[in-house]
């Protein structure tokens, strides 16, 4: 029986400790899928900052651009201002706030459901070794009721039971 009590508390042990583990790898998981996406946009930010001419210059080159092509860009700046505009213009700065941060709250509800399917998995991973660990134990003491038999327990304590 006290086998039994061993097994049936190294079971216990193994579920707590891997939630416990779940726990803390969801914040961390939150914590650092919100790092990488700071770190995303600062990188994007420079890229995009930088440009082909910038390139040219670290390693001594440069080029010239006909008056043609830069009016070409130019055009092409303004039109895509105006769309912006466009797009922008019916929505005050506060309603624009306001959805980008319901964006944003809607990445983090993605990242959450991420990490609690995680947490669901690990909980699914921990159930088979318990149910794992039943069996065995079953298998030990030649029935599955943990040393109940008729409904009564052997040697007067009660039979142990893994929920």
């Amino acid at each position: 029986m006290t086998r039994l009590n061993d097994a049936v508390g190294t079971a216990k042990g193994v579920y707590e400790s891997a939630a416990a583990g779940a726990g803390v790898a969801a914040t961390t998981a939150k914590t650092t899928a919100f790092d990488v996406a700071k770190a995303v946009a600062g990188i994007a930010a420079t890229v995009g900052a930088l440009g082909f001419d910038d390139v040219l210059g670290w390693v001594g080159l440069a080029r010239k651009r006909s008056p043609l092509t830069t009016l070409a860009f130019f055009g092409a700046g303004v039109a895509v201002g105006a769309g912006v505009a466009m797009l922008l213009s019916p929505t005050s700065g506060e309603a624009l706030r306001r959805d980008i941060l319901n964006r944003l709250d809607g990445l983090k509800r993605q990242a959450t459901r991420g990490v609690e399917q995680a947490e669901r998995t690990v909980h699914d991973k921990v159930g088979g070794a318990v149910d794992a660990v039943k069996g065995a134990v079953s298998s030990e003491t030649g029935n599955s009721h943990y040393g109940m038999e008729g409904g009564r327990a052997q040697g007067g304590e009660s039979g142990h039971h893994l929920s």
